[in-house]
């Protein structure tokens, strides 16, 4: 069996118990967040996707970000020669493993109310 939380406690002297509280809760909080990619990263592997790793700001222009629940939701204009659209692009995944991109063509044509 494992050695009760008491016993460990009663090994750290009492003066040094939040400084070990408050590490042990920094050290998680690194680990959630470490595997989850930046708004930054995210752009990055989009744009890189859609348009090329060469692609000037002028070729392929970042329209919005927005957080989902997992990853980044992200639309880009392209324009050539790269492309001549909109595209949003969802990037899911992290540094623990790569990143899922999944690109879907807006329709940016307008409709004119038929009379």
């Amino acid at each position: 069996m494992g050695v009760p939380a008491t016993f460990c406690l009663r090994l750290v002297p009492r003066r040094a118990v939040p400084r070990v509280f408050l590490a042990l809760s920094c050290t998680v909080g690194a680990c959630v967040t470490v595997g989850q990619l930046s708004q930054r990263e995210a752009v990055l592997y989009a744009r890189n996707d859609v348009c090329g790793p060469d692609a000037a700001d002028s070729i392929c222009v970042v329209r919005s970000v927005e957080k989902s629940q997992s990853g980044y939701r992200i639309v880009i204009d392209r324009r050539p020669p790269a492309g001549r659209d909109r595209l949003l692009v969802d990037v899911r995944g992290g540094m623990f493993h790569d990143p899922r991109i999944e690109v879907t063509p807006v329709d940016t044509a307008t409709r004119r109310p038929q009379r």
